[in-house]
């Protein structure tokens, strides 16, 4: 069995060691909690992103429908379109045709004011009969070119109401186009940019593997030095505890010895006791001790 001074020698190297452990626990310690917390945050941006993206598909997603949606009201418009051109086309071939037939140069609105001058000048003016009837056929010739005016005026206005209304088509399609075009650009933008963050996300978790590589390694570390510190912490406990035995054995030792001394001492006091002899102040604190 180990001397006392051996066990005391032998706490002291435990006790060192056990610091020594200590020390390299929290610094391990300090090591995994800082790479868990890289590898948290790692953790933690990888969500965030993977959201944006969701986000991001949904945005596209619904802009490519859109797309969808307006690309055939645009070509509806544009065969429209095509189709009244080639209507203003006859319109325009039409109403050159009958000019050309008709010969007529003046509008409808000069020919009537001649009609209006020549039946004031009837009304008003004194002409004899034969100027009379000449001035009325005059009318005559000049209603019937009146007639064939209007029919060309009426086409004139058909080939302009056409052009409006093309006009007005075209610009709807150019909008629609433009519309197509913007939300055909951001859609793109916002497939460019989830693919973007999914080549961050790739590296993320590259970086995230790495990080608890790292986190397992200090923990696994951690355990050892756990382990060892525990390992000492029971032969500390034991060294104690066989101090302890040795102390208890010695003051138990301490005790009988005395407990012997006094005993003796008892027997010599309750000898002279019986002897009727004087006892000494010594005596009586032995009688004292005992009575107790």
């Amino acid at each position: 069995m180990a001397s006392p001074r051996e066990l005391v020698e032998e706490l002291s190297n435990l006790k060192a060691e056990a610091s020594k452990l200590r020390n390299s626990l929290n610094e391990l310690d300090r090591e995994k909690e800082s790479w868990f917390r890289k590898k948290d945050d790692c953790s933690k941006r990888i969500r965030e992103s993977i959201q944006k993206i969701k986000e991001n598909k949904s945005k596209r997603d619904s802009l490519t429908n859109e797309v969808k949606e307006l690309k055939p009201k645009r070509d509806i418009i544009n065969k429209e379109i095509t189709a009244k051109l080639k209507a203003l086309d006859g319109l325009k071939k039409e109403k050159t045709a009958l000019a050309r037939s008709l010969n007529i140069k003046d509008s409808p609105s000069r020919i009537k004011s001649q009609m209006d001058k020549l039946e004031f000048r009837i009304e008003t003016d004194t002409v004899s009969f034969e100027k009379e009837k000449e001035l009325m056929k005059k009318i005559k010739e000049l209603k019937k070119v009146y007639n064939d005016a209007v029919v060309i005026d009426e086409s004139v206005k058909k080939l302009r109401d056409s052009s409006d209304e093309i006009r007005i088509m075209r610009k709807e399609a150019n909008e629609i186009h433009r519309s197509i075009q913007e939300k055909a650009r951001q859609s793109q933008a916002l497939h460019d940019e989830i693919l973007k963050t999914s080549a961050e996300i790739g590296r993320m978790k590259a970086d995230e593997e790495n990080f608890f590589k790292k986190f397992s390694e200090y923990k696994k570390q951690f355990t050892e030095i756990s382990s060892q510190l525990r390992e000492k912490l029971r032969g500390m406990n034991d060294v104690k505890s066989s101090l302890d035995k040795i102390s208890s054995d010695k003051r138990e030792k301490r005790r009988q010895e005395i407990d012997s001394i006094l005993k003796s001492k008892e027997d010599a006091v309750n000898e002279k006791i019986k002897k009727r002899q004087k006892l000494t102040t010594e005596d009586l604190l032995v009688f004292q001790k005992f009575e107790k």
